[in-house]
């Protein structure tokens, strides 16, 4: 595993196979029934009962220009070329592993795609500190190999509930990543892509 510390980049060595495919994966444990006082309250601030994150990835042009996004959401699901795409919807975190996967076949990638950058968020109006063991991580599609794993339940997340993880971007001939690790709040996702282009 990368030893990447926020705001370091490196070069992103993917295995040949496969399609140079490598993927993100987003996963959390389902929400304990905490009683009635508590469900009672969780309503009342506006809260779902369930913790449901979700995965996306933000595509930009060598000039950081936006070009679309991949998420869970139906018609979201994958690029118009189908080299970028989401496993699909998990409302709960029910299941082991990852919960919500985004594959990026890199070999033959749409020459204008220049900057992919990977996120997580929160739909059902909870922060990170609320959810039970988030994290994320970027691996390699072939042999699983983990370039880095990021627990989000620590105090850096709290309160947030969007997080801006990985930015993968071209660099020379190949592929680099650049470790965002940055945790912020957001309610409106037609905002996101102007929020994350900083990034770039």
């Amino acid at each position: 595993m990368s030893k990447l510390l926020k705001s370091q980049s490196a070069p992103l060595n993917v295995t040949q196979q496969a399609n140079h495919r490598i993927f993100a994966g987003l996963g959390w444990d389902p929400h304990e029934d905490k009683g009635l006082i508590k469900k009672a309250k969780a309503i009342s601030q506006g809260k779902q009962m369930h913790h449901d994150l979700d995965l996306a990835c933000y595509v930009y042009d060598k000039e950081a220009r936006y070009i679309c996004h991949i998420c869970a959401e139906s018609g979201q699901q994958s690029d118009q070329t189908g080299k970028i795409y989401h496993s699909g919807d998990n409302i709960e975190g029910v299941g082991d592993g990852d919960d919500e996967q985004i594959s990026v076949e890199l070999k033959d990638i749409d020459p204008v795609i220049d900057s992919i950058i990977f996120a997580a968020s929160i739909k059902s109006g909870h922060s990170f500190d609320e959810i039970s063991n988030p994290e994320i991580r970027l691996a390699d599609g072939y042999s699983g190999y983990e370039f880095i794993n990021r627990d989000l339940s620590d105090e850096a997340l709290h309160g947030a509930n969007l997080y801006a993880f990985m930015r993968v971007y071209r660099s020379g001939d190949g592929w680099a990543m650049h470790y965002i690790d940055e945790a912020m709040s957001s309610t409106d996702g037609h905002e996101r892509p102007a929020l994350l282009k900083k990034f770039i």
